[in-house]
Order: C-alpha cells, then structure tokens, then sequence
C-alpha cells in the first residue's frame, strides 16, 4: 500500500495544478465591412474604442478587429489587441459613390475566410455584405458560434440610395417616376434586406438587441437579452474643454454669433439637407445663427452655396479637436432620421451642449427623456428653425439645457470599457461555450 501512496499523492497534485491554471483567453474576432480611415463614421469607431478598452483585459480576451484597408496588413494596440485590413473583392464603391461608407458586395472573401480559423467566437456588425455572408458560411462548415450587433440602419439606407441612384440614372421624368412611384424599386430593396436580416439574426448562436429600439429584443431571434450600448469617454468630451476664444478664431467668427454645430457625414443619407433651409430661415428670423460642420461629405457644395458666410465647414476632426469644438459650440444640430446610435449627438450632450434632434434616430428615441435635448420632425425645417430662433434668444436656458445634458449623460451612458466589460464579454463567453463541434 505504501507503494501506491507516491503515485496519488502526484496524481493529487496534478489536480491542483489543473484547477490552478487560468483559462486562456477568449479568442474573438470581430468582422466590421468598412474601411478603417481617419474619416470613418460612428461604426468604426465605435469597435476602435472598444479595442481600446480591451487592451487593459489581456487574461480575459484576444481580440482581432478585422476593417476594410487598401493592403493586407495589421495594426497591433498590444501583445493581445490588433486590427486586421484586408482590401475588399468588390466594394460598393464601384457602383454608388456617393454612399457615406462603403462596404464590400462580394459573397465570399477568401483572405477573411482563412483568418477566421481560430477564433472561439465570431461576431458580425451587419447582416448583408461580404464578411457577414463569409463567416456564416465559415461558421457552419466548422461550428464556431457567431454574435451578431447591428449597428446601422442598412435597409433604410439603401431605400435612399436606390432613389438617388434612380434620380441620378433614369432622371425625374416618366422613367424615373415609374421606377421609384410604379414599381416602387426603392422600397423592394428595402423589403429584401430585411428579409435578408431576418434570416440572419434567426440562424446565429446569439444575437444582440438594436440599441435604437431595445423593443426588439423581444422579436423572436436568438437574442441574447443585452442591447449592445454605446460608451463615452467622460473625460475628452466634457464641458471643461470650452474655449470660446479658439473656437471663434478657429472658424474666423465674429463675436456674437449662436454657433450651431454639425458633426458627421455631410451626406444626404444623414438628412443634412434639411440644414440650409433651417438656418437660412432662422437667419430670415434675426437670429444671428452661424452653422459649423465638422465631417466630409457630397452634400458639402450644396450647404455652401445656400448659406455663404454663414457656413464653415472644417473637415473631419481628429477627437481632442472635436472634443473642444462640442464644449464651445452653442448648440448641436443631429438632423439623421435612421442612425442607430448617434455618437456624435451623445457627445456633444456630454459636453455640454443643447441639442436638437430627428425624430427616428435611435439616440432621440432611446435619450427621449434627456432634459437637455428637443425632438423634432425631421422633415420640417420650419420647426427647426422656429426652435433655433427660441433658443438663440435665451443663453441662460440654452446653459441650463447644458447642465442637465451632462447630467444626463453622467447618470446613464457608460464608459466603453463598461459596454465591453457588461455588454459584451459576459455574451461572448456564453456563446464560447455552445460551440458545435
């Protein structure tokens, strides 16, 4: 028996050692089918601030973001954070220009197929384009289990490019009439894409409800019960950061102005048009309104040629820039209809800035009761400009709707490193765990 009591005591051992080694880490790639470009709209940056986060998790999670590049080619945050380029097969580019981002059309990407091995969990960003069509294809040859978020409105989206595509082809006489108003091919497109997103969201292990309309959780899909939120970064995007001083010199202002600011895409998809006519009639109404936009776009030339010297367009702003133009702006003009989180709007709200807001985006309808912001119709530039008007001639209540706009966003919208430490890593580990071979 002696003999016997060596060879338990090491067997013993073995088994604390086991129970003593940590996990790996969690291997998760993520799949957005947009190019990564220092313009890039709220989706990129979206995950490029989640990345960010991720960094300070290393024992937890090995993350790859994968974004559309110009070259094969990584970008390494740390030992276990990078992102992943790849050129599209067949971008949209080639069809619709002037989209505000564009995606790949292609079914398969095969360079993105062989970086799919050896991820525990794929999670795709749409339901549509090439990488989400690829890694469900790679997901059920090989069991790996998928997560879904969808972060952009992209039937309604492609309802208003398919009428400008048709305007811009056929015209807007009888061809044209009887493509959008007969056969009504716009809303066709839109009718399959959800289709498309339907069949989806019901064929992936766990799918994550729409930020813009947690209701959507409850629709029938393998939804996981968590709504994939949007953080912030308190700290950059704050009222400290005015300075009024720099701002007007910035904008070559003069004094007095109400400074009106937009930031995005200049891009008839964000329904940026709706601006010149708000402000010009503001202006019609003595309000001493000037608009600032910080964003690129088509729809740039047109805002110009409507406005003249009441209009400055800076381009796209790096963060810390953005940052000071929200805190010293006077108020935040978010005119999109069909945007799913609204970054920009959360942001100028954290700095301090009263804002006004379409109905039908998803931060108006999720941020509904915000103190600090005004819904209004997104097809009436009257009653933009009648509220434009209202606040120009009261700075004490346009700096109280401030106060209560940060103290909104104090209160209710969290850091990205809680979205990924609370939204996203407790869904990945479960659907980790229900891999099918």
């Amino acid at each position: 028996m002696a003999a016997d009591e060596p060879a338990a005591a090491v067997h013993e051992t073995g088994q604390e050692s086991a129970r003593a080694a940590p996990a790996p880490a969690l291997r998760v790639g993520v799949l957005v089918d947009l190019p990564l470009t220092p313009g890039a709209g709220g989706h990129v940056k979206c995950w490029q601030r989640l990345a960010e986060a991720a960094v300070d998790h290393p024992d937890r999670l090995d993350l790859t973001v994968h974004f559309q590049g110009g070259e094969p080619g990584e970008i390494t945050l740390s030992p276990s954070v990078r992102y992943r380029l790849l050129p599209p097969v067949l971008s949209s580019a080639r069809f619709v220009p002037d989209m505000p981002d564009h995606t790949d059309l292609a079914r398969r990407h095969p360079m993105l197929a062989r970086a799919l091995t050896g991820y525990n969990v794929i999670h795709t960003t749409d339901a549509f384009f090439c990488y989400a069509r690829t890694a469900m294809r790679f997901a059920r040859r090989h069991g790996v289990p998928v997560v879904s978020s969808i972060h952009t409105n992209t039937p309604e989206y492609a309802r208003i490019a398919t009428g400008r595509l048709i305007d811009r082809t056929l015209g807007t006489g009888v061809a044209g009439h009887v493509a959008k108003d007969v056969l009504r091919m716009p809303h066709w497109v839109r009718f399959v894409l959800e289709r498309r997103l339907a069949r989806h969201l019901a064929s992936v292990t766990s799918a994550m409800g729409s930020y813009a309309a947690p209701a959507g959780l409850a629709q029938g899909y393998r939804h996981c019960g968590i709504a994939l939120r949007r953080g912030l970064d308190r700290e950059r995007f704050s009222p400290c950061r005015r300075d009024r001083p720099w701002f007007e010199q910035r904008c070559s202002l003069p004094a007095g102005q109400l400074i009106a600011l937009y930031a995005g895409k200049l891009d008839a998809h964000k329904n940026v048009p709706l601006l010149a006519p708000a402000i010009a009639a503001a202006r019609r109404a003595g309000a001493p309104v000037h608009l600032v936009c910080a964003g690129d776009g088509g729809e740039g030339p047109a805002l110009a040629a409507a406005l003249g010297q009441s209009l400055t367009c800076l381009g796209s702003l790096p963060q810390d820039e953005l940052a000071r133009a929200y805190a010293s702006a006077d108020l935040f003009l978010f005119p999109s209809m069909i945007d799913e989180s609204g970054n920009a709007a959360v942001e100028a709200l954290a700095a301090g800035l009263p804002a006004l807001l379409a109905a039908g985006s998803g931060v108006a309808t999720r941020m509904a009761d915000c103190a600090g912001l005004r819904v209004l119709p997104g097809d009436d530039p009257a009653a933009w400009a009648a509220a434009i008007v209202e606040l120009a001639a009261q700075p004490e209540r346009r700096a109280a709707l401030g106060r209560a706009a940060r103290a909104y966003v104090e209160a209710r919208v969290p850091t990205w490193r809680e979205v990924l430490e609370q939204d996203l890593l407790p869904v990945w580990q479960h659907a980790a765990g229900r891999r099918q071979c």
